[in-house]
């Protein structure tokens, strides 16, 4: 594509960009974005969707402008344009409503991410969630499924790292643009994916935009669009995995939800969903049943459901014990419980959170990982 052409669809693409379906309902009506963009103001008012605000973008000189340096910053970090109906733009995502007319797109998707599975849950997941994340998303990824999330912090994150450490591929669909990883935290995860090459970051905002609140149930239907299916794991009453299930039912795409326990509040929202019809997830295998994938793991590392590594050492045992009974624990009241001088402890902890057992927040809580 030439640049002239690139930059009017990124144009209209910016001018529609919170009227999701109206740039390609646009482009049905006028042919063509420059068609759309030079339309009147009688022609863009029969339009489903149009209002006062899109009418002035689509004629705006500086969202021209904004769609040239856009352009210009695709090319220089190597973004791909992918358009919608041309080559290169999501085949899961075309016969679906209310879709971008473009993404951007940094690695490459592939023929294998026709077998997608969505994994969406809680941002401060209990250590039984995270442990049942790495087993159904290593597993699922060693068997030939895309992993596909939103590179939030807790589940989301858990499962990207797991679906590369398990060899396979993972989509991360962002709610920022791609110049503005979010939470900052997961820049590292976000260039693993790409330095593996194994999978891509995608985004329909500008590469500087910041993450709004109002994003990302705009980014969830991305989410639920590229998957063949969805697994929720860890959902309050008011999840944001609440609102990728409701695109997932509008998508007609089949949703599984993690067993829990009902008498926790962090729970609720994915019983509601079980209630009401949802799939359970017992082990991987439901879902590769679903996905149409056969086989075991490629690597070999299939294990026995709600099997995990036990933490080692001559505390290992107390600390599991403690962890099982509080999701995050201060090294001060754990020294209190365990009766351990707080220098040796954070000695231990320290080692743990190395080999890859714990985690430690930014409030210097350790949790497991």
């Amino acid at each position: 594509m030439n640049p002239r052409e690139a930059i009017v669809y990124i144009h209209l693409h910016l001018a529609t960009l919170y009227n999701s379906g109206l740039a390609l309902r646009l482009l049905q009506a006028f042919g063509s974005p420059r068609g759309a963009l030079e339309a009147g103001t009688t022609e863009l008012l029969g339009i489903k969707g149009m209002s006062v605000k899109v009418r002035r973008r689509l004629r705006c000189k500086r969202t021209r402008e904004q769609a040239k340096a856009e352009w210009s910053r695709c090319v220089s970090e190597r973004i791909r344009v992918l358009i919608h109906s041309l080559p290169g733009y999501p085949a899961p995502l075309l016969d679906l409503e209310e879709m971008p007319l473009l993404l951007f797109s940094r690695g490459e998707l592939a023929a294998a991410d026709s077998r997608a599975l969505a994994v969406v849950g809680s941002r401060r997941p209990t250590p039984y969630s995270l442990r049942q994340t790495r087993l159904f998303a290593a597993d699922l990824a060693g068997r030939g499924a895309t992993l596909v999330s939103g590179l939030a912090r807790g589940v989301d994150a858990c499962a990207h790292r797991a679906a590369l450490e398990a060899g396979g591929r993972t989509i991360a669909v962002l709610g920022s643009g791609l110049g503005r990883i979010y939470p900052p935290e997961n820049h590292t995860l976000a260039d693993s994916v790409l330095a593996k090459n194994s999978g891509a970051l995608l985004s329909e905002f500008p590469f500087s935009m910041r993450p709004r609140p109002y994003h990302f149930p705009q980014r969830n239907r991305l989410i639920s669009g590229l998957s063949n299916a969805l697994l929720i794991i860890q959902a309050g009453e008011k999840s944001g995995s609440l609102s990728t299930a409701r695109w997932a039912l509008d998508q007609g795409k089949n949703i599984f939800v993690l067993p829990s326990r009902v008498d926790e509040e962090h729970n609720r929202g994915g019983l509601h969903l079980l209630r009401d019809g949802a799939a359970v997830a017992t082990s991987p295998v439901d879902l590769s049943l679903e996905l149409g994938l056969t086989g075991i793991p490629s690597r070999g590392e299939e294990k026995t459901h709600g099997e995990r590594r036990t933490l080692p050492g001559e505390l290992g045992g107390s600390l599991e014990a403690l962890f099982q009974e509080e999701d995050g624990w201060h090294p001060d009241a754990l020294s209190a419980r365990l009766g351990v001088p707080c220098s040796s402890l954070l000695s231990i902890l320290s080692r743990l959170e190395l080999d890859g057992y714990l985690m430690k927040t930014s409030s210097g809580f350790y949790r497991l990982r």
